[in-house]
C-alpha cells in the first residue's frame, strides 16, 4: 500500500465517519418521543434518577390510609364523619399549612348521608385541596362540580402543547363549594408506560385548571399570583416563588429519587389509624403540606415510575410540590434535541477526522475519551443545572464511529498485514516479519526512501574451480548448504537478504526496520559467517567435497531502499555509491587474503569494536582514495599484515575485473 492509498483509504473513513455523525444528527434533530434514540435516552434518565440523593427534609408528609387503618376503621370509603375528624386533626391539633386530598368524593356515603354536610362544615374557610380528574372519552361523561378555572384557555399562545379532556371526575357540590379549592391529580404517561411527569395546567371546555401540586403550592405560598412562561410556571405568594420548568404539553418533572442512605422511605408515612385515634405525633405536621392518600391493596393509586414499579401516586405529587419548593425540579429543554445535535456533530465531527489517523489503541482511547467527555457533560448539567438533555444519540454515534474505524482499521491493517508477509518475508528472518506485521503501516515496500544502511557482500572462494570438478546436481546441493549457512547468520543478526548471485549473496541492515546498530550487527555476522563456514568446509570435507571459504566486504553509507524494478518484475532492493564500494571491497579480500573487509564509514559506526587498518586504495568508479579495515579478531586468525611504515601509503587502483560488481 502506497502513500496514495493510505491517504485515500483515511479520507475515505473520514467522509463515512462524518456520514455517520450527519445522520445521527438529523434523527436526533427529528427525535419523536417514541423513537428508538428517546427509547434509550429515557433508560439513561431513569437511571440518574435512581442514583440521586434523596431530600433530607421533605416539606411533605402523607397520610397513608393503609391496611392498618381498614382493619380498624372499615372498608373504604369511610363516613364522611371519620375524614371530617382526619382533617380536623391534622389541621387543628397539627396545625398543618395545607392538607391535599388524593381522592375524590364523588358520591354520597350512603350509611351517612348526613356526614357531607359535616364534612363540609370542617373544610369549610380551611387551607384545603380536593382532588378530581379529567377524562377523554367518546361520550364526554361529566360527574360532580369542578372549581372556579385558572384562566380562558385563549389567554395562552395558541401553539402551546397541552392536554386537552373532555370529561371529569370530580367531588359533590357540596363538598367542592365548602373547599372552594382543587386540583386535578391526571398522570402523564410516557409510551413505554411509565410516569415521568405531571400536567401542571390542562384544557376543558374552553377555560384552563390547574393540577393538585400546583393548586397545593399556590394555597401554601398564600395569596399567590400564577404566571405562566414560555420555559416555566410560577407561583409567587407571601411566602416566596416557585419556579417550575414546563416541558411539553405544559407537563413538569417529577424530581424522583434514589433510595434515602438510612433505608427508610423518602416521604413520611403515618396511619390514618393513628391520626383518628390521636395517638400521633402532630407537632410533625406543624406548617408543612399534609397529603391523605392510600397505599391499601384495592384502594391504593399505585404507577409505575423510574424508581418503583408500584409508586402510590400520593408520592408522585409530594415529590413534585417537594422538588418545587426545594428547587430541585429538572428543566427538558425545548432546545433539547438542538443542543444534542451540535454535540453528535461537534464531537462526533471531530473524532471522526481524528481516529483514521490513529492506530487501534489510539481509536479506543479516543472512543472512551470523546463518549466520557458528553457523559460528563450531560451528568455536570443534570446536576448542577437541572438541565435534562438527549444523550442515547450522542454515545451511540460515538460508539459506531468508533467501531467503524476500529474494523476498517483492522481490515486496512491486515491487508497491510499480509502485503508486508508477502513482499519481505523473502528478505528477512520471520521474527522481523512478525515485528513489521504487528504495525504494518510503518512499513511501505513500494515506497523508496534515502538512509543510512550497512551493506554486505559475501562470495565464495575458487568457485569456478570447485564447479568444475562437480556434477550440476551435486553442486547445487553443495551451493544451497553454503547459501543456507551465510542466511543463517545474516538473519540471526536481523538483516535482509537483498538477493543471491550464483554463488554470492548480498544483504543490508537498517531496512526495512531501522536499526541505530546496523554496522555493528553487519560486522557480527560478517564473523559469524566464517565461523559457520570453516565448520560447514570441515564437513565438506569429511565428505570428500571441496573445502569451501569465503570472501565478505561491508560498507555503511546513505543508499536508496525500497521496492524497485520493472513494471514486470520488481524487488525490494539498495542502490547507490555505498552499495558499488561495499562490492569492490569484497573483491579486495581476494587481493589481501584477508576474509573480511571495511569501509571506514563501518568502522567509525562501531566505536566499541577494534579494527586494523589495511591500507589506502583507488576503486573503480570513485575518484578518492578509500581507507580499508579488517576487524581485530578476524586479521589474528589469517596472516600477519604488512602494515605501511607511514600514514600515507601510495594508493593501488584495483582492476575492475577483480570486483563482482553490481
Amino acid at each position: 500500500m502506497n502513500d496514495r492509498q493510505a491517504d485515500g483509504l483515511r479520507w475515505l473513513r473520514i467522509f463515512v465517519g462524518l456520514a455517520i455523525c450527519l445522520g445521527f444528527g438529523f434523527m436526533q434533530w427529528r427525535a419523536d418521543p417514541t423513537d428508538g434514540l428517546s427509547t434509550a435516552d429515557r433508560f439513561l434518565y431513569d437511571a440518574r434518577l435512581r442514583v440521586a440523593p434523596a431530600a433530607d427534609k421533605p416539606p411533605v408528609i402523607i397520610v397513608d390510609i393503609d391496611e392498618a387503618s381498614l382493619a380498624k376503621v372499615g372498608r373504604w370509603p369511610w363516613s364522611r364523619r371519620q375524614v371530617a375528624e382526619l382533617a380536623t386533626n391534622i389541621l387543628d391539633k397539627g396545625e398543618a399549612a395545607v392538607l391535599g386530598f388524593d381522592v375524590v368524593f364523588a358520591d354520597p356515603v350512603a350509611e351517612d348521608p348526613a356526614g357531607d354536610e359535616v364534612f363540609a362544615n370542617a373544610i369549610r374557610g380551611r387551607p384545603v385541596v380536593l382532588g378530581y380528574y379529567f377524562t377523554s372519552d367518546r361520550g364526554g361523561l361529566t360527574h360532580g362540580q369542578l372549581p372556579a378555572a385558572a384562566f380562558a384557555a385563549n389567554h395562552l399562545d395558541p401553539e402551546t402543547s397541552r392536554l386537552v379532556w373532555n370529561g371529569y371526575g370530580a367531588n359533590l357540590p357540596l363538598i367542592q363549594q365548602a373547599a372552594g379549592d382543587a386540583g386535578f391529580f391526571n398522570p402523564r404517561l410516557d409510551p413505554d408506560g411509565v410516569t415521568r411527569s405531571l400536567p401542571l395546567l390542562a384544557e376543558f371546555d374552553g377555560n384552563v385548571y390547574e393540577s393538585m401540586a400546583v393548586r397545593l403550592l399556590r394555597n401554601y405560598l398564600q395569596d399567590s399570583v400564577l404566571a405562566v412562561g414560555y420555559a416555566d410556571l410560577r407561583i409567587a405568594g407571601e411566602r416566596g416563588e416557585v419556579s417550575i420548568p414546563l416541558s411539553e404539553e405544559l407537563t413538569a418533572l417529577v424530581p424522583f429519587t434514589g433510595p434515602r442512605e438510612d433505608g427508610q422511605p423518602n416521604y413520611q408515612y403515618i396511619s390514618a389509624v393513628n391520626v383518628l385515634n390521636g395517638s400521633a405525633d402532630f407537632s410533625m405536621f406543624k406548617d408543612k403540606i399534609v397529603l391523605i392518600g392510600s397505599t391499601a391493596p384495592g384502594a391504593s393509586d399505585l404507577r409505575p415510575t423510574p424508581i418503583s414499579e408500584n409508586l402510590p401516586g400520593v408520592e408522585v405529587h409530594a415529590t413534585l410540590v417537594s422538588g418545587a419548593l426545594d428547587q430541585r425540579l429538572l428543566a427538558r429543554l425545548p432546545e433539547g434535541n438542538l443542543i444534542a445535535t451540535l454535540a453528535i456533530l461537534l464531537v462526533g465531527g471531530l473524532f471522526s477526522i481524528a481516529a483514521p489517523r490513529a492506530g487501534a489503541f489510539g481509536v479506543v482511547l479516543a472512543t472512551c475519551t470523546s463518549a466520557g467527555a458528553l457523559f460528563v457533560w450531560n451528568v455536570v448539567a443534570f446536576v448542577h443545572l437541572g438541565w435534562v438533555l438527549p444523550l442515547a444519540g450522542s454515545l451511540l454515534t460515538i460508539l459506531i464511529v468508533g467501531l467503524f474505524n476500529l474494523a476498517s482499521g483492522y481490515a486496512i491493517e491486515g491487508r497491510a498485514r499480509r502485503a508486508v508477509v508477502d513482499l519481505f518475508s523473502e528478505y528477512v528472518s520471520p521474527e522481523v516479519v512478525d515485528k513489521m506485521a504487528r504495525d504494518p503501516l510503518n512499513y511501505h515496500g513500494d515506497i523508496s526512501v534515502d538512509r543510512e544502511l550497512t551493506v554486505m557482500f559475501a562470495d565464495i572462494r575458487g568457485f569456478t574451480r570447485i564447479a568444475e570438478k562437480m556434477p550440476p546436481e551435486t553442486l547445487r546441493e553443495y551451493l544451497n548448504e553454503v547459501l543456507t549457512d551465510l542466511t543463517e547468520c545474516i538473519y540471526r543478526y536481523h538483516g535482509t537478504v537483498d538477493k543471491y548471485m550464483g554463488d554470492a549473496v548480498m544483504a543490508f541492515w537498517g531496512a526495512p526496520v531501522e536499526d541505530p546498530d546496523h554496522a555493528e550487527k553487519a560486522v557480527l555476522a560478517a564473523i559469524d559467517m566464517q565461523k559457520a563456514i570453516k565448520r560447514l568446509s570441515d564437513r565438506f570435507v569429511a565428505r570428500g567435497f571441496p573445502p569451501v571459504s569465503i570472501g565478505v566486504g561491508i560498507n555503511t553509507g546513505v543508499v536508496r531502499v525500497g521496492d524497485m524494478g520493472s513494471k514486470l518484475r520488481r524487488a525490494y532492493t539498495v542502490i547507490g555509491d555505498a552499495v558499488n564500494l561495499a562490492s569492490r571491497l569484497e573483491a579486495l579480500t581476494k587481493h589481501y587474503r584477508i576474509p573480511i573487509i571495511v569501509g571506514e564509514s563501518t568502522r567509525d559506526n562501531c566505536p566499541a569494536r577494534s579494527f586494523e587498518p589495511i591500507d589506502t586504495v583507488v576503486v573503480t568508479g570513485r575518484q578518492g582514495a578509500v581507507q580499508i579495515f579488517a576487524p581485530s579478531e578476524t586479521v589474528a586468525v589469517t596472516r600477519p599484515l604488512k602494515v605501511p611504515e607511514t600514514t600515507t601509503v601510495l594508493p593501488r587502483k584495483v582492476d575492475e575485473a577483480q570486483s563482482t560488481g553490481v
